[in-house]
């Protein structure tokens, strides 16, 4: 029988009312245990969100000892545009619910879903405003491009949408992880992804947010080659893919590249 686990004693103290206070810049300190990492253009997308939109959400700080429980890239950027105050949310936790809170606060800041970001991009389209779209948000021409069509990137496929059915054969160096084909807008999207490109992407971006330095970031993103296609055809070009590499043609190349890689 499982040995009953003893129950969790808690000693948090639930924030009662939001206050909003402003404090100045030089009064606040980060801690020394946030583990959250922004790159350098995470970072300058959030200047961007500060100077067009504002200081829209406080910092929260412990109120005796002045420091960061969530907000330290706030508090950066709001130096950083040479803010003399920044608004903040004064609280009284422990030590232990201050780290509790905010490990929570970066893993609550959920993920953004592809598809519903490009019917945003067609929405914005439509109103006239896709320039200032892709400025405000750091996007290039080629990248909204990709939005707008929506063909679905390797990242979309590494999610849990795809079982175990896409899991790697063993003895087998590489298999496809995942394969999508659908249609919108009257285009036909089809994507593979090789468990071992999944896995060499994962590792990758484990990498990146544990690298502490944009020279470090390089470093990483220079380790190994990720390659990915996009081949676009129209009318009879199309037709012809199809007749030589079926109704999926991405996986068909894929398997392709595996059967030469083993005969190698």
């Amino acid at each position: 029988m499982a040995k009953k686990k003893p129950p969790v004693i808690k000693t948090n103290v639930a924030l009662e009312a939001l206050t909003i206070e402003y404090l100045p810049v030089e009064s606040i300190q980060p801690n020394e245990y946030n583990p959250n990492r922004m790159s350098e253009k995470d970072f300058e997308l959030l200047l961007r969100s500060m100077r067009e939109d504002g200081f829209t959400q406080p910092i929260i700080v412990h109120r005796t000892t002045r420091k960061i429980v969530d907000g330290e890239h706030r508090w950066r950027a709001g130096s950083h545009l040479g803010m003399k105050e920044v608004p903040v949310v004064l609280v009284d936790m422990t030590p232990e619910q201050m780290r509790i809170a905010t490990l929570r606060h970066n893993r609550a800041r959920g993920s953004e879903d592809i598809q519903l970001s490009a019917d945003v991009l067609r929405d914005l389209e439509k109103l006239g405003a896709l320039a200032w779209a892709a400025d405000s948000l750091m996007l290039t021409d080629a990248e909204v491009e990709k939005l707008l069509e929506d063909v679905p990137a390797p990242e979309a496929l590494a999610g849990d949408s795809y079982n175990d059915a896409w899991a790697p054969k063993p003895r087998m160096e590489a298999q496809l992880h995942g394969v999508t084909a659908g249609s919108q807008a009257g285009i036909e999207n089809t994507t593979a992804l090789s468990v071992q490109a999944l896995e060499r992407q994962r590792e990758r971006e484990r990498k990146l947010q544990a690298a502490h330095t944009e020279e470090e970031r390089e470093l990483v993103r220079k380790d190994g080659t990720l390659y990915r296609i996009n081949l676009i055809f129209a009318d009879g070009e199309a037709e012809l893919v199809k007749r030589v590499l079926g109704e999926r043609p991405a996986q068909r190349l894929l398997e392709m590249c595996q059967r030469e890689m083993a005969a190698a």
